[in-house]
């Protein structure tokens, strides 16, 4: 089996010479099939937080004060970081027992008792408290494919947050933007200090992923994702290598994806997190962020630039664990009147540096 995955590139690349037709009657279909939310799916609202183990926890702490994480609260080997948004906290970060970095997946909040009933009956769902977390709830964890998790949760107690309040440590003075025609700042300036920039929420995350098909199956069957945009292979329009998909919440517009996912190439020996991402107030933020994050010395994976899809404004960096997270602003709202795209696999930005070979790993193969 593994020899035949390896030997799979190679195939693919000598039929990828024959004309299309003949070479997608040779490749088995491999198209993501048509989804829609119904009300017998449960129902997320939005993405409150991720769970991670760290080898070396104090360093990850220094990391992510300087990314713009604000702790939320200890508690024995776990810490609790928070943005300035609603969520008690975007960011778990617990001690690793075996000196290895775990992504230990998402957790959604459900839309309401009545969907949070609806998951716990959905198989092998596991519940347990948050009672000892900052907001408390319940929270009900699945384990999928490839050692990954799924969770789901309800009844955190909500932050208080002050609608047009500073939202961020390097704002000085802000007023509207001018421009060429029209100057509404007049005799008022934009001032800015130094700093870390300041995370929101978490908008999204996404996996490279080993089982691609039956995983999706699972994640579109049960819940409320619905593909925003689908990517296919440029030599085979029946492959298609990646989705970015969106909370249904109806006429309520939602952030074009909260979640994407990758096919694995056939090489790759497991799922792996791609990277997590965090919104930011705008582009002065992110690019003062950018500044403090090379002062401290971080390592940029990707960016500044802006994307096609979802249209953010990117910023990757890595972590002390080698994990890859991103700043974002400005990214595109969606609802159920906007239709699904499919398209072949092109330029993954706008503008901004050209994209790092080993961006993906392995799974650039796909994209490059």
């Amino acid at each position: 089996m593994v020899a035949q995955k390896l030997a799979l590139p190679f195939v693919l690349t000598a039929i990828s010479k024959l004309p299309r037709s003949i070479r997608e009657s040779i490749v088995p279909d491999m198209r993501i099939p048509s989804v829609a939310n119904s009300p017998e799916k449960v129902q997320l609202a939005r993405l409150s937080h991720v769970y991670f183990e760290h080898p070396d926890l104090d360093e990850f702490s220094r990391f992510a004060e300087d990314f713009g994480f604000v702790l939320a609260a200890r508690k024995e080997s776990t810490l609790y970081f928070r943005g300035y948004g609603k969520d008690p906290y975007v960011y778990v970060a617990s001690q690793s027992t075996d000196g290895k970095p775990h992504f230990r997946g998402p957790a959604f909040v459900a839309a309401s008792q009545q969907e949070f009933d609806k998951a716990k009956a959905l198989p092998e769902g596991k519940l347990s408290s948050l009672a000892k977390a900052p907001g408390g709830g319940e929270i009900l964890t699945f384990s999928r494919a490839d050692d990954t998790q799924f969770h789901i949760v309800l009844g955190q107690q909500e932050r208080q947050i002050e609608i047009g309040a500073d939202p961020t440590a390097i704002l000085q003075e802000i007023g509207p933007f001018n421009t060429p025609f029209e100057k509404p700042r007049k005799g008022k300036f934009q001032r800015f200090t130094e700093g870390p920039a300041l995370v929101h929420k978490l908008g999204h995350f996404g996996y490279v992923h080993r089982e691609f098909d039956a995983d999706l199956k699972w994640y579109t069957d049960n819940f409320n994702f619905v593909p925003s945009d689908i990517l296919y292979h440029w030599d085979f329009s029946n492959i298609d290598v990646m989705t970015f998909m969106h909370l249904d919440r109806g006429e309520r517009y939602t952030d074009h994806h909260i979640f994407f996912m990758q096919r694995a190439p056939p090489e790759c020996q497991k799922t792996y997190l791609h990277h997590t991402s965090y919104e930011v107030e705008d582009f002065d933020t992110q690019l003062i962020g950018h500044q403090w994050l090379a002062k401290k010395g971080w390592k940029s994976v990707w960016g500044v630039g802006r994307h096609v899809l979802g249209s953010q404004i990117f910023d990757y960096w890595q972590d002390n664990s080698g994990f890859k997270i991103e700043h974002y602003a400005d990214g595109d709202l969606v609802n159920r009147n906007t239709p699904t795209k499919r398209d072949v696999v092109g330029p993954l930005s706008v503008w901004g540096p050209e994209l790092p070979k080993d961006f993906g790993e392995d799974s650039t193969l796909w994209l490059i």
